[in-house]
């Protein structure tokens, strides 16, 4: 299993992304995608649907409480891929440090996703669920990819 990074405000400025997919045969153990082929060696399955996952600011630099429970419920009702991003190295420090990652998150995510897209994924299955800073990320993604995205619901 893989969790989210923790950071401080002295070290958290710098972006580092992960990808950590959920699915429902481990609804509680993060895999850990890289952005080459580990997506193809990976638990991910193309043909569902896939819920992507964006938190906000991280004052204390720690995974957000609240991820387990929705991934938890995301998995409950439905049989999808749910990946959550963690950029808590980005995310924290001042808020305005965390702003000025927000474009360069974007586009690393908007690459994940055409990844994705390159594996047979449809873009009408993904759904980019943002919270907080995470919302104005996945509008950026939605942006870039040219506003052909399934859904993006933004916390």
């Amino acid at each position: 299993c893989t969790d989210f990074q923790t950071a401080n405000f002295l070290r958290g400025r710098k972006l580092h992304v992960q990808f950590l997919l959920f699915t429902s045969s481990s609804p509680s153990c993060g895999e850990l995608l890289s952005a080459d082929d580990g997506i193809k060696n990976s638990s991910f399955n193309s043909s569902r649907e896939t819920k992507i996952i964006i938190h906000g600011f991280r004052v204390l630099g720690t995974k957000p409480s609240w991820i387990d429970g929705l991934v938890h419920a995301i998995l409950h009702t439905t049989n999808v891929n749910v990946i959550a991003v963690d950029w808590v190295y980005g995310s924290t420090a001042a808020y305005p440090s965390a702003v000025e990652n927000v474009t360069q998150l974007a586009l690393s995510i908007s690459q994940f996703i055409s990844k994705l897209l390159a594996l047979g994924v449809s873009g009408t299955s993904i759904h980019i669920i943002g919270v907080s800073l995470g919302a104005h990320v996945g509008g950026l993604v939605g942006h870039f990819h040219g506003g052909q995205l399934g859904r993006i619901t933004g916390i």
